[in-house]
């Protein structure tokens, strides 16, 4: 920073951010994360539905391949909507929950599960799967929370420096600070 850029930082701490700060959390590896993790997906699953072989390893494919689909969605759409209006993630990441509910409750319902499908594997691995996915994108997510929560503390310190400021530089008249009034004391409404 130069000298003439803390009072400017001070007064916005969000809109200056440093190189390495909040929106490279979600940076591009992790864009090509989920990019990548979802087109291998949609092959996993083309493969389980299109070519015929064991029916217990079609289900874990199928399995896996969904739950690399779902992973794979909501890592790119966290980051994707992160960069371009970080308020818009949580709604966004709502509205693909519900889509995901729906296309699959949709499918279930009207379409069936494939004669081929072995349940308890296809169940198996889709538990393994997610428990496996959180694990893998926690320190993703411990990492964004604490570069948030340290972005959140330096606005509320930014904030009170600010009050403090504004306190010390206010007129002080007989020892007493001037405070605005409503004009009643003077007779006036």
């Amino acid at each position: 920073m130069t000298p003439a850029q803390p009072a400017d930082h001070a007064r916005h701490p969000v809109q200056n951010r440093a190189a390495g700060d909040t929106r490279d959390v979600y940076g591009r590896p992790v864009l090509v994360l989920g990019v990548t993790s979802s087109l291998l997906a949609v092959i996993l699953i083309t493969c389980a539905v299109a070519i015929e072989f064991d029916p217990l390893w079609r289900s874990i494919v199928a399995g896996a391949g969904l739950v690399v689909l779902s992973t794979g969605l909501t890592v790119f759409v966290s980051t994707l909507m992160y960069r371009i209006a970080p308020a818009a993630t949580a709604p966004a990441l709502a509205v693909l929950y519900l889509m995901k509910v729906v296309v699959m409750g949709w499918y279930l319902l009207f379409v069936g599960a494939p004669a081929w499908l072995h349940s308890l594997g296809f169940a198996i691995t889709v538990a393994v799967g997610l428990t496996l996915s959180w694990l893998a994108l926690a320190p993703l997510a411990m990492r964004a929370s604490a570069v948030l929560a340290r972005e959140y503390a330096a606005v509320v310190r930014a904030r009170q420096e600010q009050a403090t400021a504004e306190a010390e530089s206010a007129p002080i008249l007989d020892g007493h600070v001037s405070e605005p009034t409503d004009g009643a004391e003077h007779g006036r409404a």
